[in-house]
Order: structure tokens, then C-alpha cells, then sequence
């Protein structure tokens, strides 16, 4: 079950001019329940101007290092990113939800991963290629790494310290979208073309056994194409979006029902049940929170899977979903910051069947 628990900040480090790395201390009698995977993600909470704020950023350390760390990249008019760039100093206190989801490296030994990141889609996959060319003698990664100047690109450094310690288990590409580089491939916008070309060039011969994509969905979606074109199973595509831009909210169609508009609905959460009235305008997750419910979520755009729950009774329909596998959907799954009722109920909603 995701839960918040106060954690103090080891150290805010510069990164980039307009990225930094914050560390957390985890004292002994959590890190079980702070145990990760590379590739998954913390959700921090904390009151920015009276305003309870909360995000979610990847992980960038590897779990065999012992430590929890996280890359920040500033965003124009972020509140949560702008305060950790200019106002967050090392010994505060904040909020940290325990590691979750679910962008993981495929299960095997001796593989071939590829990482298409770009910005600060870089975290989770810096947390991947620590992890598994440490464990895998036999694993090799390929990266293509697209930013818009070398001076705003995160990690280079640590890239090439382990470039230089795994050797030609290690191939990164670095792309530049408002810089002039050498090589004309290496220069614009990571397009649909531009990522067949560069598997075409750089990856030709090698079998390619798993992708993992992080960055702007427009960038996901093309490389995605682009790589079931080049043969890989879809399965195979796994990807990370920080946000979405479809995860606006949309309009949301109500299903008429003979009687009300309203539905009360039971909510499952840490073992204690609650009946909500449930406006049928309104997502599973408002409902839960308007009723002072400290339900689990993070993104509020399909993007994590910070809020699923299950639907033991009732059904929804999801306005987004890239968080769920279809099995899971099948098995009454939902994302409840998207989740909307359909028909007059009964409904009961467990956030406690994970």
C-alpha cells in the first residue's frame, strides 16, 4: 500500500543550471518499505504558499547503491520544481511516498537494452543502466540522449564515468536540438524518422531485445512507431511519461440513470470502509478526497498508477489510461483520478487490492 512518511533531505545538489539532485535519508527501520527497482519513482508532498503540492520524479540512484536520490529539472511556472530548484535546502523535512511503478527492466540475462530519453527523461533510465550492467556481465545498453544544449544535459558526466568502467558494454548518443553538432543525425527533434534512422545506423546487427522510452509523450509515441516498425514486440516498448499531453480534463459524459445523479459509493482504504456520495460528473479519486479521504495519488493525468484501485462492485470507464496493463483493466482495475461511474450502482472502490 503507498503511504507518505516524513523523510529528511541529505543534500540538494547542482546539477544543471536549471536542474538539481536531491538525496533522502531513509533510516533503517524503513528501507524495507522504500526497497526499489530501477526505473520506478517517489511522490513528494510538501505546502508550497499555503498549497499542499505534491509530484512525482524517478529515481536516478541504483538500487545496489544504498542510496534514494532523485533528478529535478526546473520547468517553466513548476511550483514544485521551481521550489526544489530555488528554495529546498539540505535538512528539511518532506513527505515521501514509498517507491512505485512499474517502468522496469525486462527479465533475463545477457540482453540488449535500448534507452531513448530525453531531458530529464533521463532519471529512471540512469537508474536501468547502473543496474543492470552491474548485476549482468552479459548485459550490454545502448542509449540515445536528446537535449536541447550539451550545458543543459543532465548526467553527462556519470554517463561517461561509467562509459569509460563498462567500456563497449556502454554506447551513448547524444542528440541536440538547439546546438550544431558534427553529425546531421545527431542534430534535431527526436522524430519518428529520426529514431528509425538512428536504430538503422547504430543498432544495425545487434539484436534489440528491449526499449525504454521517458520524455514527452509526442517523442514516446513516435519512437514507440518506430521501433514496432523496426520489428521489436510491442510488449517489448516500454515508456514513462512524466505528463501528458492529452491529460487535460475532458468532458465527461454522464450516463443517465432513472432516478439521481448521485450514487453512493463504498471505499475501501487502509482496511476501513467509507461510504461516499458520488456526483456522476466527478472521478472516483475527487469523490474520495472531497470526503476527507487521504487517498494514494500523484500525476491526476493516467500517467502513474499512484491511485489505482479496484472496482469490487460497479463499473467505470477511464478518460486516460497509460499506466494500466489490459489484463488488469479486465480484472476491475481502474485509475481512479480518471475513473468515472457508470450507471446507478451499488459501487465499492478498494484501494487496498494491489
Amino acid at each position: 500500500m503507498a503511504s507518505f512518511y516524513s523523510l529528511r533531505v541529505l543534500s540538494v545538489e547542482r546539477e544543471t543550471s536549471d536542474s538539481v539532485v536531491v538525496s533522502f535519508d531513509v533510516p533503517a527501520e524503513l528501507r524495507d518499505s522504500f526497497s526499489f527497482e530501477a526505473g520506478q519513482y517517489l511522490t513528494l508532498r510538501t505546502p508550497i504558499e499555503g498549497e499542499e503540492v505534491r509530484r512525482s520524479y524517478s529515481l536516478c540512484s541504483a538500487p545496489h547503491e544504498g542510496a534514494w536520490k532523485v533528478g529535478i529539472k526546473k520547468v517553466p511556472g513548476g511550483k514544485f520544481s521551481t521550489f526544489a530548484s530555488e528554495v529546498l535546502e539540505a535538512g528539511a523535512e518532506m513527505d515521501v511516498m514509498n517507491p512505485q511503478g512499474r517502468f522496469l527492466l525486462k527479465e533475463g540475462s545477457g540482453l540488449h537494452h535500448l534507452g531513448i530519453a530525453a531531458g530529464s527523461g533521463i532519471t529512471p533510465i540512469l537508474s536501468q543502466i547502473k543496474q543492470v550492467l552491474s548485476e549482468d556481465p552479459a548485459a550490454s545498453y545502448s542509449l540515445f540522449y536528446s537535449n536541447k544544449t550539451a550545458a543543459s544535459t543532465m548526467f553527462r558526466e556519470e554517463l561517461q564515468d561509467l562509459k569509460d568502467r563498462f567500456l563497449d558494454r556502454l554506447r551513448v548518443f547524444y542528440l541536440l536540438t538547439r546546438e550544431p553538432v558534427d553529425a546531421d543525425l545527431l542534430s534535431g527533434r527526436l522524430d519518428q524518422d529520426r529514431c528509425k534512422r538512428l536504430i538503422d545506423t547504430f543498432c544495425k546487427g545487434r539484436t534489440l531485445d528491449a526499449a525504454y522510452l521517458c520524455g514527452p509523450e509526442s517523442m514516446i509515441m513516435n519512437c514507440k512507431e518506430a521501433l514496432v516498425e523496426a520489428g521489436m514486440p510491442e510488449g517489448d516498448v516500454k515508456f514513462e511519461l512524466f505528463t501528458s499531453a492529452s491529460a487535460v480534463k475532458p468532458q465527461v459524459q454522464v450516463v443517465e440513470t432513472l432516478d439521481t445523479d448521485t450514487v453512493m459509493m463504498q471505499v475501501v482504504l487502509d482496511g476501513v470502509t467509507t461510504s461516499v456520495e458520488l456526483e456522476k460528473d466527478k472521478n472516483l479519486l475527487d469523490a474520495a478526497l472531497d470526503a476527507g479521504l487521504d487517498a494514494p495519488y500523484s500525476c491526476l493525468g493516467g500517467v502513474c498508477c499512484t491511485c489505482r484501485a479496484k472496482m469490487v462492485e460497479g463499473k467505470a470507464t477511464m478518460n486516460i489510461n497509460y499506466a494500466l496493463e489490459p489484463g488488469e483493466v479486465e480484472r476491475g482495475y481502474v485509475l481512479s483520478c480518471q475513473a468515472h461511474v457508470d450507471g446507478s450502482g451499488p459501487v465499492v472502490l478498494d484501494f487496498d487490492q494491489q
